[in-house]
């Protein structure tokens, strides 16, 4: 059986009429008839009658335009989400968080952004964070925050907005009320991380080890408002986006230092497939994180 078997009988059992019913389907009525006949000698049984002007539907007709009225409304909706999906206004977004402190800055766009699209599903997730971009490309993602881009042509990378890395140290740290400090001065130091290797940390691959500088002890932390607490109580310090401090009621305790001479500006941006840079839910999610940054 093919759909249009289904929408004539449904347009029949609607209508009333062949005449209605060919109307109803931009149909010619002899057309509608042929359609029919094929139908009833394909599957050996009488499925409408003429009484006078009208058409009654026979109990194998009124089974079948039953079915129709589920069939059509399944159809009809998987076609009206297929458009909404073609002009990115309805889907499912998975977004991938390269970065522990990108959740901190995420959280500030992500109600608005539910909001905005109701009908989005939208899942955020640091799975992938080790291997993201390939990820993306194998459509386990559909978009990454992250602030180590690799421009080799096969995502789009579209800025978002600039942030400085900053040391975060107590207020009544030795090195607090400084201008400028330098990496050596950190060597006596215990350095607050994420849990990640030593080579994607910035701490160390910018700051530390370009300056030959071994700090006395190294300490992961997963979550970063046991990290602020930690530098606050003087357990060690850390180097974290700048924005972080931008709430001094939540962070009272804790300032920011910054390296003489080593600029530690980087760039926030959302990697997408090239094909998925138009929809709309991606275009105003980019549209939104650059306005709030």
């Amino acid at each position: 059986m093919e759909l249009i078997h289904f929408r004539i009988l449904l347009a029949l059992k609607r209508r009333g009429t062949l005449n209605a019913a060919s109307e109803s389907l931009h149909l010619t009525q002899s057309a509608l008839s042929h359609q029919m006949k094929n139908l009833e000698q394909r599957l050996g049984i009488i499925l409408w009658r003429k009484q006078g002007r009208t058409l009654v539907l026979t109990q194998a007709g009124q089974y079948l335009s039953e079915v129709a009225e589920s069939v059509i409304a399944t159809v009809d909706s998987a076609e009206q989400h297929l458009t909404l999906l073609a002009d990115g206004k309805t889907g499912k977004l998975i977004i991938g968080i390269d970065c522990h402190a990108c959740y901190e800055w995420f959280r500030t766009i992500l109600q608005p952004y539910l909001q905005a699209w109701p009908e989005l599903a939208v899942e955020v997730t640091s799975r992938y964070r080790f291997n993201s971009f390939e990820a993306i490309q194998q459509y386990k993602l559909d978009a990454v925050l992250t602030s180590d881009p690799v421009f080799n042509g096969v995502l789009h990378y579209q800025p978002l907005f600039d942030f400085e890395l900053v040391l975060i140290v107590a207020k009544q740290h030795r090195l607090a009320g400084r201008q400028f400090i330098e990496p050596s001065e950190l060597q006596q130091e215990t350095i607050l991380t994420y849990p990640v290797e030593r080579e994607r940390l910035d701490m160390f691959r910018k700051v530390l080890q370009p300056a030959g500088v071994e700090p006395l002890a190294h300490v992961t932390v997963e979550e970063t408002d046991i990290m602020l607490q930690l530098a606050a109580s003087q357990r060690g310090v850390c180097l974290l986006p700048e924005w972080l401090l931008a709430d001094k009621v939540k962070n009272p305790d804790v300032i920011s230092l910054r390296f003489k001479n080593l600029p530690l500006t980087k760039t926030m941006y959302l990697a997408t497939r090239h094909e998925d840079v138009q929809l709309e839910y991606i275009q105003w999610l980019i549209a939104h994180a650059q306005y709030k940054s």
